[in-house]
């Protein structure tokens, strides 16, 4: 599925990401609304500084939301600042350099045609893009010490992200009222 109206489809996560705010009663998660979209110029600066055109579908996110933290539990979805030159990034390409060779291996690309997109700073998750040049571009991959998802592009991702945040608020839900019985 592609999303044709990324503005749509940020509303729909924010009321999600409410929902779970409001359920999250013990703080287990950071709650944020996403970034103010950027500009041109910036995402222009970040294709030059990467050395290749962004993908499509994540550029587009952009232009409407320049990352998100928290966007999934303690995870941080990139934003430009990210992409330029952060902590969070180093901390990505550093999960990513410590990889095992076989889980690499496993994913069907080289580490060269992986740029990460997001990372938690708490945990191992981490999600990277294939890269234009890579054999198969604009695949998302989500590791945690091993492959755990696979996403044909940015879209699918952000439509699974936010029914891992529906889930989040159900088990939540599900918690309080186990607590008033």
């Amino acid at each position: 599925m592609m999303i044709e109206n990324w503005k749509e489809a940020i509303v729909i996560m924010v009321l999600v990401k409410q929902k779970v705010m409001e359920l999250d009663v013990r703080g287990l998660w950071p709650h944020h609304l996403p970034n103010v979209a950027a500009t041109e110029d910036r995402l222009r600066a970040v294709e030059q500084h990467v050395g290749h055109p962004l993908d499509p579908s994540y550029r587009a996110f952009l232009g409407y939301a320049d990352g998100w933290e928290g966007f999934y539990q303690t995870v941080d979805l990139f934003g430009t600042a990210d992409l330029l030159g952060s902590l969070r990034i180093s901390h990505a390409l550093s999960l990513l350099e410590a990889m095992d060779e076989s889980v690499i291996q496993q994913s069907g690309f080289s580490r060269k045609e992986l740029s990460p997109i997001a990372v938690t700073l708490v945990d191992r998750d981490l999600f990277v893009m294939s890269r234009p040049f890579s054999s198969s571009p604009g695949v998302v991959l989500w590791f945690a010490g091993e492959l755990i998802d696979r996403f044909p592009n940015f879209d699918e991702y952000f439509l699974a992200m936010a029914d891992h945040n529906r889930l989040e608020a159900q088990n939540l839900e599900r918690d309080r009222q186990k607590k008033t019985q």
